[in-house]
């Protein structure tokens, strides 16, 4: 059994069923997921078309159906008895499960493990009490849940053999119809609704306060997946591309981007970045409450300092983050500066082969 609860646990998830079907094809893959699962050769007991939910209110609305969902879960664990449950992220809904399994000595397998390091730490020395194995992507985490109790491997971040692109900066413009001898600015607003609906506004400020002071600037857009462009409002200035994420990161002298995973592919890239991010306002009290961190995108957390620009919540405006992106695209040295640490940061994510070593600890837990 499979179990991911979101876009970003399907992607995950669907590269380690494609690779353990490929290791053992005689496998019988089931569980929770997307279309990339289901592609993957994984049963779909459930879909997570409507998981993927930002903010607090959204939370409490999809209580009710994520209780039923994981009540299922568990009949299905009981039931069939399989020979191993993989969880991906998705804690308080991943967690019980695991606990469960464990109690019918069931081996638990927790594929990036909830991020206990950032908040509610207590929740590292549960999931080292319910699982057999835990695999993480940063080392940190992994130190981490050792000193939790963990049975915990670093099997390196899938990132490293997906985040790249063999177009150099001059065949990536020309691939999307950009000027290859102007500046482009990539736009990132997040892969969820809501997280556009409050992040592409204030970018789009952006774009058009950049426009008079460098008119020769391009703008760029790589359309997250479930993000169709019916959903955008009219974009004069920007070019909107569809599939072409890493194509539009190195075509880009510099990146917006809301915080998440799409900062550690720019990592991997090399490309500058400005990390920004917003959320309701009762979310963020409640965040800033419950989160003991001073940084939120990836690359500042490996660093442990701030190493590219963040700005978050009531500092999300088109004053504040004009003048920074305008002196990082009319500053190459500045730019430069930058991809050295974002060089560093990507050699802290392992070597390549994460999604391999992730199933063979998978199979080698399997009677």
């Amino acid at each position: 059994m499979i179990v991911a609860g979101e876009p970003s646990g399907d992607l995950q998830a669907s590269r380690v069923a494609a690779k353990l079907k490929e290791l053992a094809p005689e496998l019988t893959l089931f569980g929770m997921g997307g279309d990339l699962m289901a592609a993957a050769g994984v049963e779909l007991v459930y879909h997570i078309h409507d998981s993927a939910v930002m903010g607090i209110g959204d939370v409490v609305t999809a209580i009710p159906a994520f209780l039923n969902k994981r009540k299922h879960l568990r009949y299905l664990i009981r039931a069939k008895r399989p020979d191993a449950v993989v969880l991906i992220d998705f804690g308080d809904f991943n967690m019980p499960l695991a606990r469960f399994a464990h109690r019918l000595e069931i081996p638990v397998i927790y594929y990036i493990p909830p991020k206990a390091w950032a908040w509610r730490s207590n929740r590292a020395k549960k999931i080292a009490k319910t699982t057999t194995a835990v695999a993480s992507i940063f080392p940190f985490a992994a130190e981490f849940y050792r000193r939790a109790g963990a049975n915990v491997e670093f099997v390196g971040h899938p990132l490293l053999d997906f985040a790249r692109t063999n177009l150099s900066c001059t065949e990536a413009r020309h691939v999307l119809g950009l000027e290859a001898d102007c500046p482009v600015l990539g736009l990132m607003p997040g892969s969820r609704r809501r997280e556009v609906e409050r992040i592409l506004p204030v970018m789009l400020a952006v774009t058009d306060q950049i426009h008079q002071v460098v008119p020769d600037c391009q703008f760029v857009l790589p359309l997250a997946p479930g993000i169709g462009s019916t959903a955008l409002p009219e974009m004069p200035l920007v070019k909107v591309v569809t599939g072409r994420v890493y194509e539009a990161m190195r075509a880009s002298s510099l990146m917006l981007i809301a915080s998440g995973t799409a900062t550690l592919e720019a990592a991997c890239l090399g490309t500058p970045m400005i990390v920004v991010y917003k959320m309701s306002r009762l979310s963020w009290r409640i965040l800033r409450a419950l989160v003991k961190m001073e940084l939120s995108g990836l690359p500042n957390v490996i660093a442990g300092r701030e190493i590219v620009p963040e700005l978050l919540q009531d500092r999300v405006t088109a004053e504040r983050i004009t003048p920074i992106a305008l002196e990082l695209l009319q500053n190459a040295k500045k730019r430069e500066a930058q991809q050295e640490h974002l060089r560093w940061v990507y050699e802290q994510l392992g070597e390549p082969g994460a999604v391999e070593r992730t199933a063979q600890l998978i199979l080698s837990h399997i009677k």
